[in-house]
This record gives C-alpha cells, structure tokens and sequence, in this order.
C-alpha cells in the first residue's frame, strides 16, 4: 500500500466505497477529437470503468496511514460516500482531518447537475476541506460556483483538455491560471503551500472519537437512551466538546 512509501508523502489518496466511474455520459465526441478516446471501441470500454473501493480495502489503508503519520485524502463520488466517511468516524476507525474530493464524472456518480453540486456542498461538514472536480468544459462553471461559495477547485488535464469555448486547448498551467483569475475576480485569495498545509491540518491527529467530531463540526454520537437533537453544550458563544461518549456502532446516527 502507499501508507509505506519512501520518502513519505503528506496525503495519500483513499477511495471509500465502490461505484461504476463511467465518464461517457458527461463526454462528446467533440471533446475527444483526436485522441485515443474518439475510438467507439475505446469509449465503450471508458464506459464500463469500475472505482471498486470495499471496507476491507479502506479500513485496512486508514489504519497504516495512521501508523505512518500520512493524512488521507478521501476520494469520493456521491453523497453516500461522504456518510460512509462519517460512519468510520463515529466508529473509531478513522480519527483526524477530513479532506478530500469529489470526482462527478457522470454514470454512477454524481454529474453536471449544479443542484447535485450544491447538496455536496451543503452536506459536507464545516469542519472539513474538499475540492470539486467534474468532466471537460463543465469544469468552468463548477469552478466558477464552488470559487464563489468559498470551495476549492481542481484544474488539469486529466479530466479536462479545454477552455470555457470549443476548440480552446489549454495546458493544466493555463487551466491553473484560469482558476486563479477567477478566484482573483471574486476576491478570493490564493493559498500557498504552506498555507495548504494549515488549512488541511497536515500532521494533525485526534484521539478520540468525541474530538474528530467536534473539529470536523458534525454533531456528537448519541448516547445511550438519549433522544431528540444531537447537538453540544454552548452559553451563546463558542461550543464545547461533549464529554467521551461510547463509540459503540449501534449508537451512530
């Protein structure tokens, strides 16, 4: 696994959950003129692309990370994956930072759909740092929307090879360069590298499951005969840590 990789990297990739990752519905054949892709043959086999990511996989990385001191980066694809994320944490299996991205790229997973992006966005914990990423030249108004909204972008070659208009090739710097002068239109400041690192806690870990709630901002588990609204102790100003409740899986929300 990459958990033992020399020399060790910050953050290292972890896929949660299995889904079919077909790109085709999302891609023309305008978009693919004059590469390998722009074969039915090849687009047909594009299409029947698995992300096969089960529990024995993902626990099993999440632990030797954890070992090795390297943050993962969840990779996810719908909504149901980030709740398989929490369900890990209320578990105890995962205990730190949550960051990571979204991959919607179209058959059996999240597409171009703008009210899809915006649910990812509203669901996914203020405590925690994702990206967006999605196909071809829907990438420009997703970066536009997640730039405003105060998200994070990914630009580059790999799911992408055009500017906003048909037939404007760019290079993963222009792309890069793109998102910034949009950021910069909305006032948005570029981080830099070491700015990256403190906002996606690098080298930070929690304990207890109790304290990876609390900083990831989801409400605490429930404890044992305990009904109605989980939420934490607070005077008006800033909450508190609920006290160690039991992680007992029968007792997640």
């Amino acid at each position: 696994m990459l958990a033992e990789i020399d020399p060790k990297p910050d953050q290292v990739t972890v896929a949660i959950g299995s889904s079919l990752y077909d790109m085709t519905p999302l891609t023309t054949l305008d978009d693919v003129q004059g590469t390998h892709m722009a074969d039915p043959k090849m687009m047909w086999q594009y299409a029947q692309m698995v992300a096969d990511a089960t529990p024995e996989f993902y626990v099993e990385h999440l632990k030797r990370l954890r070992q090795h001191g390297i943050q993962p980066y969840f990779a996810l694809a719908h909504i149901h994956q980030l709740q398989i994320v929490e369900r890990l944490i209320r578990q105890g299996l995962y205990m730190g930072p949550v960051n990571g991205f979204f991959s919607m790229v179209g058959g059996g997973v999240a597409g171009a759909n703008p009210l899809d992006w915006m649910e990812l966005i509203r669901r996914t914990p203020h405590g925690s740092v994702f990206t967006y990423q999605t196909m071809w030249r829907f990438s420009w108004p997703l970066a536009a929307m997640c730039i405003a909204l105060g998200q994070h972008t990914r630009a580059g070659i790999e799911e992408n090879l055009w500017g906003a208009r048909k037939r404007e090739r760019l290079t993963s710097v222009q792309m890069i360069e793109k998102n910034v002068r949009i950021a910069r239109e909305l006032g948005r400041d570029i981080a830099t590298g070491d700015d990256a690192r403190r906002i996606l806690k690098i080298g930070t870990w929690y304990d207890t499951v109790e304290e990876t709630l609390f900083n990831v901002g989801l409400p605490p588990n429930r404890t044992e005969g305990q009904r109605g609204f989980l939420v934490y102790d607070t005077d008006g100003q800033l909450p508190k840590a609920a006290a160690a409740a039991p992680s007992d899986p029968r007792l997640v929300l």
